[in-house]
């Protein structure tokens, strides 16, 4: 969260591996307003590029920007002698699925649906199963 880790990482010789989920979104807080019913707003995130920052305080950064890509990128961050970082580029509308699903939350959920087709967002419903259904 601080760009100060990165530093101290990198000054300690820390052998400490970083993994981030780039989306571009506050995804959890977006997640909780549809479960509880509330169309999304204010999550939007303009990110950095999280391997360049890495790079730039001196550990390895890499970027994996497709599933195949992740693999390699992880096996490469963990034989490397030191800090290191993997930026791994994931879909804004995948779902961090908890490990329960309340009643509560389905009726959330369903009322977030109907709302985003009453205000003509009906295409982040589209994407939404496009990404976490039809794969």
């Amino acid at each position: 969260m601080l760009m100060g880790d990165m530093l101290s990482l990198q000054q300690l010789n820390l052998p400490v591996k970083i993994i981030v989920f780039k989306n571009n979104s506050l995804a959890f807080v977006e997640l909780e307003m549809k479960a509880a019913g509330i169309l999304d707003f204010g999550t939007n995130l303009v990110n950095p590029n999280f391997a360049k920052m890495a790079e730039a305080t001196g550990l390895l950064g890499v970027t994996a920007e497709t599933p195949a890509q992740v693999r390699p990128m992880i096996a490469q961050v963990l034989q490397h002698d030191g800090p290191a970082l993997v930026e791994v580029v994931v879909d804004r509308q995948e779902l961090s699925m908890p490990p329960t699903i309340t009643a509560e939350q389905v009726k959330g959920f369903s009322l977030f649906a109907l709302k985003a087709v009453l205000s003509e967002r009906g295409d982040e419903i589209i994407d939404l199963a496009k990404v976490n259904l039809f794969r």
